[in-house]
């Protein structure tokens, strides 16, 4: 096993144990204070979906586009994440693996530039 691999999978180890300690509290539409921009969003890609259909141009198609990417948007500013209360030692056994595998990547990807020149 190369150092990459062995890098890649603990980057892979420790990014996983990091993910399993976000807990999501809400998901859902972005809100402007009161307003949730869940029909603006919608209304605009059924819009620009109708335009793709009836009159395909790069135009149109660049609204649709548009109009999928703020659906994303809204859907990621609207969930909240945040991570569980864990102690520091929690904290050092994701961290550790995600820190050495980085180096070790690193180590593989410049080690192998030098040998070239």
């Amino acid at each position: 096993m190369s150092k990459k691999t062995l890098g890649w999978a603990l980057v892979i180890i420790g990014l996983f144990m990091l993910f399993k300690m976000v807990r999501v509290s809400s998901f859902g539409f972005y809100r402007f204070g009161r307003m949730s921009t869940s029909a603006i969003v919608l209304v605009l890609l059924l819009l620009s979906a109708i335009a793709v259909v009836a009159n395909k141009n790069k135009f149109t198609v660049g609204c649709f586009i548009f109009s999928l990417a703020l659906l994303v948007i809204s859907l990621i500013m609207g969930t909240e994440l945040y991570f569980a209360y864990v102690s520091l030692t929690d904290i050092l056994l994701v961290l550790v693996p995600v820190v050495l595998g980085t180096g070790l990547i690193l180590q593989s990807v410049f080690h192998k530039r030098k040998e070239a020149y």
